[in-house]
C-alpha cells in the first residue's frame, strides 16, 4: 500500500486555541530556536568541525555525506532561527540533524537563505566554498543539495555537469518508481497518459526517458507550453517536477480526472490543495525515500529523506503522501477504473 499522510488537509477541521496551548507553543518555539543556537556554538564552529572530522576518520568514516537544506519561505526561517542569527546563516551551513538510510548515515546542514537569495551575485559561489570547506574538515566526500540548489549552482558553473546529471538521474528513478506504484494502487490502465510538468528540466529529461521505455504516453508541458487539449476530460496522471509555482499557474487549465503526483519542493500549499479539491483533483506528494531523520523533516516530509538527499547506493523506495481530503479519496475509489480495495488507507 502507498504510505500516506496521517494529517492530510481536512476542510472541516478547525484549530482550537487556548491560553495554555499558546504558552506551550511559545515554549516549544523557544526550545527549537535555542537548539539551533547551541548547534552553532558547540557543533558548527571551525574547531568543532575539525574535531568531528578527526573522529569521523578515526572510526572509518561512519558519515560519508552531508545534506544541505534550505527553507521554503521566510516563515520557515522564523520558525527555526532567532532573528539576530538569520543573516549569519544565509550562506554558512550549520549542523541541524542526522539521517539514516539502510546502513548509510549522513549529517544534515541547514542555511537560512531562501530561493530569492540564490539570485544575488556571488551568493551560490560563496555557499559552495563554505560547504566544500566543511566537507574537507569533516573528511566527507559527498555533499548533496536540496531543491533547486544543484541546478542553480550548475547554471553559474560551480557544480560539475556530471554531478548534476548523476543527482537528477537518481531522483528521476525514484519519481518513476512512485508513478509505477501510484498507477498500480489506483488500478490505472497502462494506457493512462502522463503529463510531465517540467519535462525539459534536469529531472524531467531522464524521467521522460524512463517513462517512454515503459511505453507510457507522455505529454511534456514546460514554460509556456499549453496543456494538451486532446486529453481534456480524460483520466491523466500529472507529474510535477517543475520549479516552485509552476503547478499553481496551470490550475486554471486543469480538469476533473487529473491525478497529481508532485515531487517539487515545497509541497503544494493548503490554498492550492483547496483549489484543486473544488475541481475534484486529488494530490499525491513524493515526500522522499524511506529513511530516518533526527529530528524529523517538517510537514509532509516527516518520516522520510528528501530525494535529493538520498544515499548513492541502493534501490530507494519512494514515500508517497496523500494530501487531499478523505471525501475526495472516496470519490476516486468509486470511479469505474479504480478499485476501492486498491487505494491506500
Amino acid at each position: 500500500m502507498i504510505p500516506t499522510s496521517r494529517t492530510h488537509w481536512n476542510p472541516r477541521r478547525t484549530p482550537a486555541f487556548s491560553a495554555s496551548g499558546t504558552k506551550g507553543r511559545t515554549l516549544k518555539n523557544l526550545c527549537r530556536k535555542s537548539l539551533v543556537l547551541l548547534s552553532i556554538v558547540f557543533l558548527s564552529n571551525p574547531l568543532s568541525l575539525i574535531l568531528l572530522g578527526l573522529l569521523n576518520r578515526l572510526f572509518f568514516r561512519p558519515f560519508r555525506s552531508f545534506f544541505v537544506i534550505y527553507p521554503a519561505s521566510q516563515r520557515y526561517v522564523d520558525h527555526y532561527g532567532f532573528k539576530f542569527l538569520q543573516p549569519h546563516l544565509k550562506k554558512t551551513p550549520v549542523i541541524c540533524g542526522i539521517y539514516f538510510q539502510g546502513r548509510t548515515a549522513g549529517l544534515i546542514f541547514g542555511i537560512s537563505g531562501t530561493e530569492s537569495d540564490f539570485k544575488k551575485p556571488g551568493f551560490l559561489a560563496e555557499l559552495k566554498r563554505n560547504t566544500d570547506q566543511i566537507a574537507r574538515r569533516l573528511g566527507i566526500s559527498s555533499v548533496k543539495y536540496s531543491g533547486i540548489l544543484p541546478s542553480a549552482m550548475h547554471r553559474i558553473g560551480v557544480l560539475e555537469p556530471l554531478e548534476l546529471k548523476r543527482r537528477s538521474s537518481r531522483v528521476a528513478q525514484v519519481v518513476f518508481r512512485a508513478e509505477v506504484e501510484l498507477r498500480r494502487q489506483l488500478s490505472f490502465e497502462p494506457e493512462t497518459p502522463v503529463i510531465l510538468l517540467g519535462g525539459h528540466g534536469s529531472v524531467g529529461t531522464p524521467l521522460k526517458q524512463l517513462l517512454l521505455a515503459e511505453n507510457r504516453r507522455v505529454y511534456t508541458v514546460d514554460c509556456d507550453d499549453p496543456m494538451p487539449e486532446n486529453l481534456r476530460g480524460t483520466r491523466v496522471i500529472l507529474i510535477d517536477v517543475a520549479r516552485k509555482g509552476a503547478l499553481e499557474q496551470r490550475i486554471p487549465q486543469m480538469w476533473e480526472g487529473i491525478v497529481i503526483l508532485n515531487e517539487t519542493y515545497p509541497a503544494p500549499r493548503r490554498s492550492t490543495l483547496q483549489q484543486l479539491e473544488q475541481m475534484g483533483i486529488p494530490v499525491f506528494h513524493i515526500a522522499g525515500v524511506k529513511g530516518i531523520a533526527l529530528p524529523r523533516f517538517p510537514g509532509v516530509y516527516s518520516g522520510g529523506i528528501p530525494c535529493c538527499g538520498m544515499s548513492d547506493s541502493g534501490n530507494h523506495q519512494p514515500l508517497i503522501q496523500y494530501l487531499s481530503s478523505e471525501s475526495l479519496r472516496e470519490q476516486l475509489a468509486q470511479q469505474p477504473a479504480a478499485s476501492s480495495s486498491n487505494i491506500a488507507a
